[in-house]
C-alpha cells in the first residue's frame, strides 16, 4: 500500500509517484541552493553553514560563498567585487549516489561566522566547473545527453520556479531572535470565504445558478455573525482575500491597498477589528504575492508599453501577449518578487493593513515567492506590529516547507493533511501506518513551524463529501485534529453541515453559502462547540510529548495520550471496546456521540466511526458526561 497516494490532487504533479520521481531526479541536476540554513533559523552569535549539490550535467571544480552583511547585493563578476563582499572557499564535503539519478552527487560547503542580531545577510554561490566555465546557483545545463533523451523525465515546474529569478540568485535572510506569536499557536482559527459566508443585516444570498457568481456575502454580514463565531469558539479569522478583484475568489487582486466595493468600505473593515477585538477575536487576511490580476494597472502599464518601469515587475517571455502567470491562468500574471520595487509595494500594503488593525496573514502559494522575500517581508511587518503572525500556504514536500522556518511563523499542514483524509476517510492507510507517520511528521518539524491543521478548504472537496455525508466520520476526523499540536483550522460551514453538490471539478463547489438558521446541523454545531470548548481549556496540552497507547490494525483501534488525556478513535464500521487498565478512574471529556459509554468495569464502548476524549483522575470521582 502506498500511505502517500490519496486520489486527490492537494500537492499537484506531486500528488502522483510518476511526479514525485521527476521531482526526486531534478532536485540532483545541475548546481543548486535550496535556500536551507544550517541551522535552518540562526540566532544572533550563530555560525551558518550553507550548502550547495552539485549533480548531473554539471562538474564542479570549485565553488566560492559570497555575501555580504551591510545590505548591499553581492555580485557574480569577482573583477567587481567591493570591498563590502566576503568571499569564503566552499568545500565538497560528501559524495553521494543516487539511484534514481544514476549519478554522484556532490555537497559543497561553507560556513558564515555568527552573526550579530539584526544583520541581513546577501549571499550568492558560484563556481568554476572542470572546463574553466563560471556559474552560479542555480545552474542547469538542460542540453546535456541524458537529459535530453528523456526530457520528460524532469520536474520542468521546479526548474521554471528555481530559475525565475535568473542566475546568480541572490539569496538573503535576517539574523534575529523573532519567535512565533503564542496567540497563533493557542489559536482556533475559522476560515471564512468572504464573498459566501454572510450578506448585510436583513438581505440574502442571491439565488444564482452558476457557482462563479457574486452571492452577495460582504464585511457587515461577518460583522453580524461575530456572537456565532464568538459562542462556537473561535479566537481567530482568517478571509480570504478582500481586496479589489475581478473574481468572486479575489485571489487576483488589482490593489492590495484597499477594500472590493462589493464586500464594503475601508469604515466597515475598521468597525469589523473593533467588534471582532472585542470578542477576544483576532483577524488574518489572505495575502497574495505570487501573482496579481492582469487587470492590475501595473501590468496594464507594462503590457501597453515596452519601456514602462513596471515591465519588469513581470515574466515576459515573448512581449507584450507570452508570460509567465499562476498555473497558465492568463488572468493571474506571476510577478518578480525580487524586484525591489515589487518588495516595497506589498510590504507596504501589508504593513498598512496592520495599521489599519489585522493581525497578520495566510499567504498565498508562498513557495512561488522567494525565500529572501518572506526574509524581508517578516522583518518588516514585525517592526509595524510585533506580534503578527503569518502562515503560508506551501503546496510541496516537507522538505521545502521546513525551509520556511525563520521566514515565516508557520505553513498550512497540508500532509498531515493527506494522512488524515487517507485514515479517516479513504482508509488508505492502517491504524499503524497512521501512528508512524504521525509520529514522524512531528519529530521531523519539532517546534521550528506552527502547522496549523485543517479538514478541508476552498480548494478542494470538502471533508463531509468525500465520506459521502457521514457526520460520523467527520466528527472523528474532527476529534483527531483538534487533539494534535497544530491550531486547528474550521472551514465554514464544517461545522454545521454544509458540504457540496457535486465533486470538485470547477473549485466552486466547495464554495456554497454558507448555512444559516434551520438550515444547520444543530447536532454537529453542537459538537464542535463542544470541542473547541476543551481545545481552549486544555491548549498546551497537545503540544506535550505524545505517547501511542494502542494501534490494533485488525480491530482500527487507535489510542494516544498527552499527560494524563487519552483520545481513543474507532475508524471501522463496526464497534468496539477498549479496556483501560485495572485501578484507573477516567472521565469522558468529549464524545462523538452520545452511544459513547464509559462502563463500571473499565470498558469504554465506541460504536462505529466514534471516539472519545477522556481524563484520568487520581480520585474516584468520574462521569460519562462527554456528550
Amino acid at each position: 500500500m502506498d500511505n502517500h497516494q490519496t486520489p486527490e490532487f492537494l500537492f499537484g504533479t506531486l500528488s502522483t509517484r510518476e511526479g514525485r520521481a521527476k521531482r526526486a531526479r531534478t532536485l540532483n541536476l545541475g548546481f543548486q541552493h535550496d535556500a536551507v540554513l544550517h541551522p535552518i533559523d540562526p540566532r544572533p552569535n550563530e555560525p551558518i553553514t550553507i550548502t550547495a549539490r552539485a549533480g548531473i550535467g554539471v562538474a564542479v571544480k570549485t565553488s566560492m560563498l559570497c555575501y555580504t552583511t551591510d545590505g548591499t547585493l553581492p555580485e557574480a563578476n569577482t573583477a567587481a567585487m567591493s570591498a563590502s563582499l566576503i568571499c569564503t572557499p566552499m568545500q565538497c564535503t560528501s559524495i553521494d549516489w543516487d539511484t534514481l539519478a544514476w549519478a554522484y552527487v556532490q555537497t559543497w560547503s561553507a560556513t558564515i561566522p555568527g552573526m550579530a542580531e539584526g544583520t541581513l545577510v546577501r549571499y550568492i554561490i558560484v563556481a568554476t566547473t572542470d572546463s574553466g566555465e563560471l556559474i552560479a546557483c542555480p545552474y542547469f545545463d538542460l542540453e546535456v545527453p541524458e537529459i535530453r533523451a528523456q526530457p520528460d523525465a524532469y520536474d520542468h515546474s521546479y526548474l521554471a520556479r528555481q530559475m525565475r529569478y535568473g542566475t546568480p540568485q541572490v539569496y538573503e535572510f535576517y539574523v534575529d531572535t523573532l519567535s512565533t506569536p503564542a496567540w497563533l499557536r493557542n489559536a482556533i482559527v475559522y476560515q471564512i470565504f468572504a464573498e459566501r459566508f454572510a450578506p448585510n443585516p436583513g438581505e440574502t444570498f442571491v439565488e444564482l445558478s452558476e457557482r462563479a457568481g457574486f452571492f452577495g456575502g460582504t464585511l457587515k454580514g461577518i460583522i453580524s455573525k461575530l456572537d456565532y463565531l464568538s459562542a462556537l469558539g473561535i479566537t481567530c479569522l482568517w478571509l480570504t482575500p478582500i481586496f479589489p478583484s475581478p473574481s468572486h475568489h479575489g485571489y487576483d487582486p488589482t490593489d492590495p491597498f484597499t477594500i472590493e466595493p462589493r464586500l464594503g468600505t475601508d469604515a466597515d473593515f475598521r468597525e469589523l477589528v473593533v467588534a471582532a477585538h472585542q470578542r477576544g477575536i483576532r483577524l488574518v487576511l489572505d495575502f497574495v504575492v505570487n501573482h496579481l490580476s492582469n487587470a492590475h494597472p501595473a501590468f496594464i502599464a507594462a503590457q501597453r508599453n515596452p519601456t514602462s518601469p513596471y515591465r519588469d515587475w513581470f515574466f515576459f517571455r515573448d512581449y507584450p501577449d507570452a508570460y509567465e502567470s499562476f498555473y497558465d491562468v492568463p488572468g493571474q500574471p506571476l510577478v518578480n518578487t525580487n524586484h525591489p520595487e515589487v518588495r516595497q509595494y506589498f510590504i507596504d500594503a501589508a504593513c498598512s493593513w496592520l495599521k489599519a488593525g489585522c493581525d497578520g496573514f495566510r499567504l498565498d502559494h508562498a513557495h512561488g515567492a522567494s525565500h529572501a522575500f518572506w526574509s524581508a517581508f517578516r522583518t518588516a511587518i514585525r517592526a509595524v506590529k510585533p506580534d503578527s503572525a503569518t502562515f503560508g500556504e506551501v503546496t510541496d514536500t516537507p522538505a521545502v516547507i521546513r525551509s520556511f522556518a525563520g521566514r515565516m511563523d508557520g505553513c498550512l499542514d497540508f500532509y498531515l493533511l493527506e494522512l488524515v483524509r487517507g485514515f479517516f476517510a479513504f482508509h488508505s492507510l492502517t491504524v499503524s501506518q497512521f501512528d508512524r507517520a504521525l509520529q514522524e511528521h512531528f519529530a521531523y518539524f519539532d517546534s521550528l513551524l506552527v502547522l496549523p491543521s485543517f479538514l478541508d478548504n476552498h480548494d478542494m472537496n470538502r471533508f463531509l463529501w468525500i465520506v459521502d455525508g457521514d457526520t460520523r466520520r467527520l466528527r472523528l476526523a474532527a476529534l483527531c485534529q483538534f487533539t494534535l499540536p497544530g491550531p486547528p483550522i474550521v472551514y465554514y460551514g464544517t461545522e454545521v453541515g454544509l458540504s457540496q453538490l457535486q465533486a470538485v471539478g470547477r473549485l466552486e463547489e466547495a464554495r456554497l453559502p454558507m448555512r444559516w438558521d434551520e438550515q444547520q446541523d444543530a447536532t454537529l454545531l453542537a459538537f464542535y462547540q463542544r470541542l473547541i470548548a476543551l481545545r481552549r481549556q486544555t491548549s498546551g496540552v497537545w503540544s506535550m510529548p505524545r505517547e501511542t497507547v494502542l494501534v490494533d490494525d485488525s480491530r482500527g483501534t487507535y489510542v494516544y495520550r498527552c499527560g494524563a488525556y487519552f483520545v481513543a478513535l474507532n475508524n471501522t464500521d463496526e464497534a468496539n471496546h477498549i479496556t483501560l487498565a485495572t485501578g484507573q478512574k477516567a472521565a469522558l471529556l468529549v464524545v462523538t456521540e452520545k452511544a459513547v459509554t464509559l462502563r463500571l468495569d473499565n470498558q469504554l464502548d465506541l460504536p462505529p466511526f466514534a471516539g472519545a476524549v477522556y481524563q484520568i483522575l487520581s480520585s474516584e470521582n468520574r462521569h460519562s458526561g462527554g456528550w
